[in-house]
């Protein structure tokens, strides 16, 4: 492989892909990277949409692309893997009929739910009454939100009263969702274990601890916006029980003739006494976590990639080498528009999500701008580098979790 030069094609955009492009632009035998969206200068960015497979082939067969890696919900709903695979070309992901389950939050649950894995009590409703009849039942708080795992953080809400509930119940109604998924709030802490799986054997890429409240009194429920990796919470023996549930996924999705290559992320609170809930799954790696993991993968990526997709994955791999270093990573948010950002032309380790480049100027959007990751031989020293790098970084309307620093202890 090593004599070969790579070239690369990231189906995706925001921090996951400018993650992933900074960790395989390392190897000395990639010689460039494209991706559909984002900012970095690890990567080309091509004018292609992500659901327009016959211009990503189109693309991938004039550029001579050696991998594409799809990591947009989007590309793989629209079945990308299948396509790509069918006209004879390498590319690493799931297929659309072994992950359809995983983005619709209804029917992740129902899969759990057969499986018996460990879920908090829901229920799903297309109807306000229905919804009403079940909240004057539940004990609170709960959680709300719409039926796609991809829906925007509008869409989902822990709510702490019967009318807040139904408040927000009818505000998604009112926004077109057809179902509503509601499930008891699970108190404890927040916990996602990723494994790379050919569809038949899975190893543990790593653990990260995730931050859900974007303020540490509760406020916008988030599916992370910050994280730090490795998760030292997080015994042997609970990973050793996820893994179990997630030999069964691959079992079950395999037995139904849909062998789910690629990422797995199973997302879990940890309760008492050592016990677990899975709150549901996920594709790839995620915006905020996704620089603190890679930051700590010392085997090749590309590799291991390739390998689940020409059927050596178990024969060539046991585990998967980490580095002894610890990360910490934040998610920058932006409650107003156009504001001109000062500090980040001098920091390392950003990944963009959402923001404007201009003339080497950056200005802010509304919601999610960026992510901010420091990576040291300790939890402490990655901490502190953080902090001094976020305190650099300066505009209007902007939001992140700051007790990050002092709530995490080793």
């Amino acid at each position: 492989m090593e004599k070969d030069k790579f070239k690369i094609l990231i189906v995706g955009n925001g921090a996951a892909a400018s993650a992933l492009a900074k960790k395989i632009s390392q190897y000395e035998y990639v010689e460039k990277i494209f991706s559909t969206g984002g900012i970095s200068d690890c990567m080309e960015i091509i004018d292609i949409r992500e659901d327009d497979l016959t211009g990503l082939l189109m693309f991938a067969l004039e550029n001579k692309i050696h991998l594409t890696i799809p990591i947009s919900p989007k590309a793989l709903e629209a079945d990308i893997v299948s396509f790509f695979q069918s006209n004879g070309q390498n590319i690493f992901g799931p297929s659309k009929e072994s992950c359809n389950f995983i983005f619709n939050n209804i029917s992740c649950k129902k899969f759990l739910y057969k499986l018996r894995a460990s879920v908090a009590k829901f229920g799903m409703y297309n109807k306000l009454s229905q919804i009403g009849d079940y909240l004057k039942n539940s004990a609170y708080p709960v959680l709300l939100k719409s039926a796609q795992n991809t829906a925007s953080e509008d869409e989902k809400m822990v709510c702490t009263t019967y009318k807040s509930a139904m408040d927000f119940a009818d505000k998604l109604f009112l926004k077109g969702e057809i179902d509503v998924l509601i499930e008891d709030f699970a108190m404890g802490h927040n916990f996602t274990i990723y494994f790379v799986t050919d569809g038949y054997s899975a190893i543990p890429l790593n653990i990260v601890g995730n931050y859900k409240f974007l303020d540490k009194n509760g406020g916008i429920y988030t599916d992370g916006c910050a994280c730090y990796c490795p998760d030292y919470k997080i015994s042997n023996t609970i990973i050793d029980e996820v893994k179990k549930i997630v030999t069964n996924i691959l079992n079950c999705l395999d037995n139904d003739g849909k062998p789910y290559t690629g990422i797995l992320g199973i997302n879990c609170v940890l309760t008492k006494n050592e016990n677990f809930l899975i709150q549901d799954i996920k594709p790839f790696l995620q915006n905020h976590d996704a620089g603190a993991v890679l930051n700590l993968c010392e085997d090749d990526l590309i590799k291991i990639f390739t390998s689940c997709i020409n059927g050596f994955f178990s024969d060539e791999y046991d585990h998967i080498k980490t580095n002894d270093c610890s990360s910490v990573s934040v998610c920058v948010y932006s409650d107003s528009d156009n504001s001109e950002i000062s500090g980040l032309e001098d920091i390392e380790d950003v990944d963009f999500i959402n923001i404007k480049k201009d003339n080497e100027k950056y200005y802010s959007q509304i919601g999610m701008n960026f992510t901010l990751t420091k990576t040291a031989m300790t939890l402490s020293r990655a901490k502190k580098y953080l902090s001094e790098a976020i305190e650099d970084i300066k505009f209007a309307g902007m939001k992140y979790r700051k007790d990050i620093y002092d709530k995490i202890e080793q």
